[in-house]
């Protein structure tokens, strides 16, 4: 028995490095006896309650983890065997505690995420089935003189969170993280309460999720969804291979090979490749592909805050820099969007009333359902039924498992681009708000449209005082709800899904704008801003356009850095006036590069790249978030932050694969069945030319 619990001793000195006090755990009776431990605990809990001290986390927090009190009989023996095969030193047994996560070196550096050995566990298929769970701990400090403390033990709390807050798309960022490898027989509610009353006296309360828990080899169950999506998929597969073997070059003169042509594969990547050089309205191409990539490594950023980090302090602090402020505005870069959206639309809708002098709402719906529903249902279905089932990882149960089952629950929203009306916590692919939003806007901009075209004077009194409710709301839903438009550092998971759900995903509230957009179309068009500037004029007009959008972007710095602590007023200002003066930055720059006034900007803005990009931008949109949650759900082992990886090349460029094999297997193919179904005759559409 000595010679045993020595080889053990060493063991766990050479994985824990936790010191010789450990092995009160680690030598165990040759027999399981439940009593035993449970006075150990206790007596330690009495000794300790009175003169608590952060080395009793060190000296007392387990390592040895298992429900020997389970409510389930088979655990209760499961856990018996695993004690027994530890003291005879049995390898499945060693496995399953080596596969366990034990305190680290570097807790105050930000490295208290521990998973284990998540393969190690899943491999154990011998007396006893491995399961790995992954368990939130939450450590409490809030007492005088343990601020720095408790600062560092949650890595500086860069967001505030507790185990209960939504982690499948905002990250758990305070909560520790805890691999423990258990029997299959053990429940997570029995890792749970064995968890607890281990910890009980050191300020940690435990949570463990059903759903974070993962056995090797259990799938998803089979359903009616499942089987739909897989079909579906098969369904393009089937049509791509078609028309790309059947493609000689010809045009299709039935329906059926037209609908054949549309899926050649050979066809689309050309017509991708190829840079269309129509007239097209100048600077939008930039604009997009600029704003994309910002709001891309804004999203990545995010995705970040997810993975386990030897030093994550410092990723609080670099976030928490004054620079970093061009991050935490990501909001304007979304009104970039909203601006390029309102003005387009409006740009198309007038074309078509100065043509006809009235609007085809039928068919403008029918073409915008074509041009964002395919590859929207598309995403929607894979990552719901197919994604869950093509690999594992210690958070891939919540990234990608839990986000399955919310899409699962509520994807019938999204079919109705209703979605982003209920909130974060209840939406199947919470980036997809904007589709939403651009939905909902796009159909009320048609009457007001045309308002505005018959009554001019009653259409801009309504634009005015639907920019001017809009802004009203932006501020009362500030003072409201205590929320906030910048993520101002060490807000609350609770305060940005409130911000999220109150405001940011609303059109009432993001509609000023769009319809700063709608306004720049109808003044270009209707050439109300004609007129000549001399150079001088022209470079201070560019001084005034970027001073503007410095200032939108740079205002909120003080609220990112650390230490902040909320304010209505700053808070109310910023969500309020960001998207008029950002609006105005918009507008300026719009008009100076459409009149030819961007001087050596002219080769950026017609840069060849951003007319590729605009093609593939939705597709860049749709799948950015999908490839960043599946490298979050994959990641085994803690890595070394530095700001480098913002910038992940293999990553960036899965994302740029993926949008490109996505834009030309199903948004360019139903583009052109919408053409071939609804759209007008080519006869048609030669005589109008």
């Amino acid at each position: 028995m000595a010679t045993r619990a020595g080889v053990l001793l060493a063991l766990a000195l050479s994985l824990t490095t936790t010191g010789a006090r450990d092995c009160i755990e680690l030598t165990l009776p040759g027999k399981f006896d439940d009593s035993i431990l449970n006075r150990t605990f206790l007596n330690l809990n009495r000794r300790h309650e009175s003169d608590f001290g952060m080395l009793d986390l060190w000296e007392r927090f387990p390592k040895v983890i298992v429900p020997g009190n389970a409510t389930s009989a088979q655990c209760r023996r499961d856990s018996q065997l695993f004690l027994e095969g530890l003291d005879r030193l049995e390898l499945w047994a060693l496995k399953m505690f080596d596969a366990t996560a034990k305190p680290p070196s570097g807790i105050l550096s930000g490295n208290a995420n521990q998973y284990g050995d998540f393969d190690e566990c899943l491999d154990i298929a011998d007396t006893v089935r491995g399961k790995y769970c992954l368990a939130s701990l939450e450590v409490s400090l809030d007492r005088p003189g343990y601020e720095h403390l408790d600062y560092l033990i949650h890595s500086g709390h860069y967001l505030r969170s507790n185990a209960t807050d939504m982690g499948h798309r905002v990250p758990r960022y305070s909560s520790i993280l805890w691999g423990v490898c258990i029997p299959s027989s053990c429940s997570s509610y029995d890792l749970e309460e064995e968890l607890s009353q281990r910890l009980s006296g050191l300020g940690i309360s435990v949570r463990v999720q059903n759903t974070m828990c993962t056995v090797k080899d259990v799938k998803r169950p089979y359903s009616f969804g499942k089987a739909l999506s897989i079909t579906f998929f098969l369904g393009i597969l089937l049509l791509l291979s078609l028309g790309t073997i059947l493609d000689d070059g010809a045009e299709g003169t039935t329906n059926f090979e037209k609908l054949l042509n549309a899926f050649s594969l050979k066809r689309n990547v050309r017509k991708l490749f190829e840079v269309d050089e129509e007239a097209r309205v100048k600077g939008v191409d930039a604009f997009r592909g600029i704003n994309a990539l910002a709001l891309l490594l804004a999203h990545k950023s995010m995705a970040m805050a997810h993975n386990p980090y030897v030093n994550k302090t410092h990723f609080s602090k670099v976030f928490g820099m004054p620079w970093a402020v061009i991050g935490r505005s990501a909001i304007v870069y979304t009104d970039s969007f909203l601006y390029i959206s309102g003005f387009l639309n409006a740009n198309n809708l007038l074309q078509e009333l100065e043509k006809k002098g009235t609007i085809d709402i039928k068919n403008r719906l029918i073409s915008r359902w074509f041009r964002l529903f395919p590859l929207f249902l598309s995403l929607m279905l894979f990552c719901t039924y197919v994604l869950p089932d093509v690999n594992n990882g210690p958070q891939w149960n919540l990234v990608v498992e839990e986000h399955s089952r919310v899409c699962e629950k509520n994807m019938w929203k999204s079919f109705l681009f209703i979605h982003n009306f209920f909130g974060f916590e209840n939406m199947c692919l919470t980036h997809t708000h904007q589709i939403g939003m651009d939905m909902q806007l796009y159909v009320a901009t048609i009457p007001l449209m045309l308002l505005l075209w018959r009554f001019r004077r009653l259409g801009w009194s309504l634009v005015a005082a639907i920019a001017v409710a809009s802004t009203a709301l932006r501020w009362s839903a500030i003072y409201w709800y205590d929320i906030s438009m910048f993520v101002y550092f060490g807000i609350t998971v609770q305060k940005l899904l409130d911000a999220a759900k109150y405001s940011y995903i609303l059109p009432t509230h993001r509609a000023t704008i769009y319809l700063i957009g709608v306004c720049m179309a109808y003044f270009l068009r209707n050439k109300k801003f004609d007129f000549t500037l001399s150079k001088t004029q022209a470079r201070l007009l560019w001084v005034v356009c970027f001073a503007l959008a410095a200032a939108t972007i740079a205002s909120p710095y003080r609220m990112g850095l650390a230490g902040y602590q909320y304010e209505h007023a700053p808070a109310a200002i910023f969500a309020a006036f960001s998207p008029i003066v950002w609006g105005l930055f918009m507008c300026i720059m719009h008009w100076g590069i459409c009149n030819d006034y961007a001087g050596i900007g002219t080769a950026l803005v017609e840069w060849r790249v951003f007319k590729f990009f605009n093609k593939i931008a939705y597709g860049v949109y749709l799948t950015q978030f999908p490839i960043f949650f599946y490298n979050v759900g994959v990641q085994r082992h803690s890595e070394h932050y530095t700001p480098l990886l913002l910038f992940p090349v293999p990553e960036m460029l899965a994302v740029l694969a993926t949008s490109v094999i996505t834009t030309v297997a199903i948004e360019m193919p139903f583009n052109k069945i919408y053409r071939i179904y609804f759209g007008k005759p080519q006869t048609n559409k030669l005589k109008e030319k």
